[in-house]
């Protein structure tokens, strides 16, 4: 009869284990002790059989019935510590505040950068940029500081953006070309020769960016001879003149370009003007003859039309060419074995200093 009791109650102790395991192992499964109850009511019925055997056989059944107890013990030590584990669920939300934080300390200091960017730009005053790292494909990236004062590290917000404005210029000019006295007539007499130009000159913008007025005060002086058959007499006619030039040009250029384009008019005051005819007759004496122009030919003023354009190398140097067509007649009145109907054309290359 102990047996009996002994078998029953192992088991039962079997039974209320496994109804204390099955919460452990599986929470959210509240219906498992259900159906595992009805498997200990035939635990009693099996019981006996083990029983029916042999005395002997009992001592080592109730050894093997209460050995699983041991073991099942420790197994729901073991199970239980699991419940803690799922308290790392929380651990997101601490490292998501952080950066919601720095979020908007971030959009703090943009709005407080953007603000002194707009007070320094209406302050004129010039930014400088430096390179924080270079990429793997080799990109430098940069950032931007903002410079009370400007100094030799520093660039302008138009350097930034690739604009280079009209400004005021004053500046020396210097040029040398090709000069020509030629008439109207397509058989008229061409006198060719060399000139040279120096004086000042200035860019008065009338914008920003693409358009200004160039003035100047130039002196000029030219030479132009040619040899003609005078009476079968090979006979050479020499100009030498002397005048101040006032050219007065629009100029043009894009906002992004450093080409600046001209058109206007230039208007000469002659200051003085020499005919020499030189020639030797049959006995080979030579003979010159010095025409001073001014007194009866030359005209009070000269005319042309003048187109060209410069190159801005950096703020203080360009490079400049034009053109000048002469539109009036150097000369009134006739001149012997000469057609005094001409007027003067050249092509100029020179170089403009602007030291302001």
């Amino acid at each position: 009869m102990n047996r009996k009791l002994t078998g029953i109650l192992s088991v039962l102790a079997l039974s209320a284990m496994s109804f204390a395991q099955a919460p452990a192992a599986a929470p959210a499964a509240t219906a498992a002790p259900a159906e595992q109850a009805p498997a200990a009511v035939p635990a009693e019925e099996s019981a006996p059989v083990a029983v029916r055997g042999a005395d002997a056989a009992a001592p080592v059944a109730a050894e093997q019935t209460a050995a699983p107890a041991e073991q099942a013990a420790p197994a729901a030590v073991a199970v239980a510590p699991a419940a803690p584990a799922e308290e790392p669920v929380a651990e997101p939300a601490v490292v998501v505040a952080p950066k919601a934080v720095r979020g908007a300390d971030d959009a703090d200091k943009t709005a407080a950068s953007a603000r002194a960017v707009e007070q320094f730009r209406d302050a004129r005053n010039t930014v400088l940029y430096e390179t924080v790292y270079t990429r793997e494909d080799g990109v430098p990236v940069r950032t931007v500081y903002v410079a009370e004062r400007e100094g030799k590290d520093t660039v302008s917000f138009d350097e930034l953006r690739g604009l280079y404005p009209m400004k005021f210029k004053i500046g020396a000019r210097g040029s040398v070309g090709a000069y020509q006295l030629a008439g109207n007539d397509w058989d008229s007499d061409q006198y060719n020769g060399i000139s040279w130009r120096a004086g000042l000159v200035s860019i008065i913008p009338l914008n920003s960016y693409t358009m200004g007025i160039k003035l100047g005060v130039l002196y000029e002086q030219s030479k132009a001879s040619e040899s003609y058959y005078i009476n079968d007499v090979p006979t050479n006619f020499r100009f030498s003149q002397k005048k101040i030039d006032v050219p007065v040009l629009f100029t043009f250029k894009a906002a992004t370009s450093r080409i600046f384009f001209d058109l206007g008019v230039e208007m000469s005051v002659p200051l003085a003007d020499d005919l020499r005819i030189s020639y030797t007759d049959s006995k080979d004496v030579k003979h010159s003859n010095k025409i001073d122009l001014m007194d009866d030919y030359r005209s009070s003023l000269d005319c042309a039309f003048v187109f060209g354009f410069s190159v801005m190398a950096n703020d203080y140097l360009s490079l400049d060419i034009a053109a000048n067509l002469g539109v009036s007649d150097l000369y009134d009145g006739h001149l012997k074995y000469m057609n005094m109907n001409l007027d003067a054309s050249s092509l100029n290359l020179g170089i403009t200093v602007y030291p302001f």
